[in-house]
């Protein structure tokens, strides 16, 4: 009896759906932009203090400077400190930008830029816009400000509905991020902008990396910006949201009060304190920074990389870059799903005297359960292949007062960096997950430096802080277990995860979905 009421249920859903479908698909086709002005990245100022700092540095015409921002509050401030010392332009381009702490202090600090004269370009994702239409269209009022959104829904208010209706080309997303002040500095990496990214947020820490870029390569991030942002994958968010009737005039006032009122409120925010504190902070203003100087590589898929699905560039790239490992190969990816081909070539890889070493999440500190549920189905290959493969736990590391190290004590952590690094002599880092939908549905970019000292401490901290935070998987007495490297003691199912996430993630194994993941 009870099946029956639930199928009668899904079937009324069902048809719900399908009428309101096709009440869609009746004005889907109607929306037809026009051609957005072409615009390109500005000449970069030499003489300002930015400038004048980076024009002393020797290496800075014929090699690349890179810093690594590890720790989520430095992060955060290096952006800030940027944008505050821009004189001509800021671009930014990001998968996700959340309405939260950090991505209301971020928008505060790019709005006093736009009232400085320097001109904003700010580049999303439609993932980042739903619900945001009517703020981003306010804000690029502003004349030094503007808004453009990659892959948008040409529905505005039915957005889960139309997306069902146009899966195929919705389903492809830019999942790029990237950072530049005055076409002189960039920030390159793994993080979106939210509070789980810079340890903002109770709930939940991501452990990410960036990477501060400066000299040869940031003109490369600046091409790759403008390749995006005038390409027919984008849309003005003024296309997509037009605010019809309403007074210019009233809304830049009306932006000016709400900045100036919520700069009052953030200014004695505790968060805001933290940032005060950040040893980058004292850094950046005493010129201390200890760059890392070697070559570098970006790497990116282009924008339309939907209509060539079969031509996979940056994994092209990343391929080229896996086939220079003559020793040891560390992956570090969030969301790990080999695939078969993947599995067999790591696989080979360690017959033919390479250490391959992935970590990536457990169960119970990933955010997306169905790429565990796909990801799982490979792990017994690989340890019994001779793959080291390790799960980062997903309760924070305690101190002695049995405090969690991160800022609040954030309640769960989870890892997010994308990270490869080969003989300890190269390192990618980037926006490029170890799964199909970094390979072939979204777009990705990131940057390959050849920097020997700078990938073997990267690894080598790695390695050091292993045994407080991941669980090794290994294969004990013919099934998965789990050691744990801080007690030795063994686990015989996901470690820290309730049965509901257990059930689930066996149940979503068995789906046809490993494209999507």
């Amino acid at each position: 009896m009870l099946s029956q009421q639930i199928l009668i249920v899904f079937m009324r859903y069902m048809l719900l759906m399908s009428l309101a479908l096709l009440t869609l698909s009746g004005c889907a086709s109607k929306n037809v932009y026009p051609t957005a002005p072409l615009e390109y990245q500005l000449a970069k100022p030499t003489d300002t203090p930015l400038a004048n700092y980076l024009n002393a540095l020797p290496q800075i015409d014929t090699q690349t400077g890179v810093y690594p921002l590890g720790d989520g509050v430095d992060a955060f401030v290096a952006r800030l400190a940027f944008i505050e010392s821009a004189k001509v332009s800021i671009d930014l381009q990001y998968y996700l930008f959340h309405d939260d702490e950090t991505g209301k202090i971020l928008t505060l600090y790019l709005y006093r830029a736009a009232q400085r004269g320097v001109r904003v370009r700010l580049l999303l994702d439609d993932m980042a816009t739903k619900g945001k239409d009517s703020v981003l269209s306010k804000l690029v009022q502003h004349p030094n400000i503007s808004v453009r959104i990659f892959n948008p829904d040409n529905e505005r208010t039915f957005r889960t509905l139309s997306f069902v209706q146009n899966f195929s080309r919705l389903n492809h997303r830019m999942h790029n991020k990237s950072f530049t002040v005055d076409n002189l500095i960039s920030v390159v990496g793994g993080r979106n902008i939210g509070d789980e990214y810079y340890s903002a947020n109770e709930d939940v820490e991501f452990g990410d990396l960036d990477v501060l870029l400066v000299g040869e390569v940031v003109p490369e991030v600046s091409l790759q910006f403008d390749l995006y942002w005038n390409s027919s994958q984008v849309r003005p968010i003024e296309q997509l949201y037009p605010l019809e009737g309403e007074d210019s005039v009233q809304i830049n006032r009306a932006n000016e009060q709400f900045f100036a009122d919520y700069e009052t409120v953030v200014a004695n925010h505790p968060y805001v304190y933290r940032l005060i504190k950040s040893t980058l902070l004292q850094d950046i203003v005493s010129h201390q920074i200890d760059w890392n100087w070697g070559d570098a590589e970006l790497m990116y898929d282009p924008p339309n990389k939907l209509k060539n699905i079969d031509q996979p560039y940056l994994l092209n790239q990343l391929n080229t870059f896996f086939s220079e490992t003559q020793d040891e190969i560390l992956i570090i990816s969030p969301y790990f799903v080999p695939t078969e081909a993947g599995v067999t070539a790591l696989v080979n890889a360690v017959h033919s005297g390479i250490k391959v070493t992935v970590i990536t999440n457990s169960l119970a500190a990933t955010d997306v359960l169905a790429v565990h549920a796909g990801y799982m189905n490979y792990r017994q290959q690989l340890v019994e292949g001779g793959v080291t493969l390790y799960e980062v736990k997903a309760s924070p590391t305690r101190n002695n007062k049995g405090k969690a190290s991160q800022w609040r004590g954030s309640s769960r952590s989870s890892l997010h960096a994308k990270v490869f690094v080969i003989d300890n002599k190269s390192i990618f880092v980037g926006s490029f997950n170890f799964d199909p939908r970094s390979a072939w549905l979204n777009t990705e970019m990131g940057v390959v430096v050849e920097q020997p000292q700078f990938a073997q401490t990267f690894a080598s901290v790695i390695k050091q802080s292993l045994t407080n935070k991941v669980y090794q998987v290994v294969i004990k007495d013919g099934d998965i277990q789990w050691l744990d490297l801080q007690t030795q003691q063994y686990i015989t199912q996901e470690p820290d995860s309730s049965w509901w996430q257990r059930f689930m993630a066996n149940t979503l194994s068995w789906l046809p979905i490993e494209s999507q993941l």
